[in-house]
């Protein structure tokens, strides 16, 4: 029932990623100033803090039922530790390093960039269907 469970947030995991890339093609400058705004606040960036964790759990539970159990295990670890790194480090060191890149990425680059995600959530879906 865990499995099941943790395999259908994996899906919507994926299904936001890859709703996620469809936006940041649409609205460039709208993906922009939400990464601007990542950290910013506490509810903002504990929010996002617990909804990667959440994923990352996620993914080590979902990892023995998907076609690739090691890969998603370690992106799961990767996600909860980065998680656990960003809640211990001062919240304006997050604050500023997403502005610092919002206010470096061009528009047209997330563009080019919005398909890796359309295409990683896709390939997270994949990974839980049955082969």
């Amino acid at each position: 029932m865990m499995a099941f469970a943790a395999q259908a947030l994996v899906i919507l995991v994926g299904a936001w990623l890859a709703g996620l890339g469809v936006w940041m093609f649409a609205r460039p400058d709208r993906a922009l100033q939400a990464l601007a705004a990542m950290g910013s606040r506490p509810i903002i960036h504990f929010g996002e803090m617990i909804l990667r964790t959440a994923a990352g759990i996620a993914l080590i539970l979902a990892a023995e039922v998907s076609r690739y159990p090691m890969a998603l295990g370690i992106i799961g670890i990767f996600l909860i530790v980065s998680a656990v790194i960003l809640m211990i480090l001062p919240r304006r060191w997050h604050a500023a390093y997403s502005t610092w890149w919002a206010g470096r990425i061009p528009v047209h680059a997330v563009r080019l960039i919005a398909p890796v995600s359309v295409l990683g959530g896709g390939l997270l879906i994949w990974t839980m269907m049955p082969a």
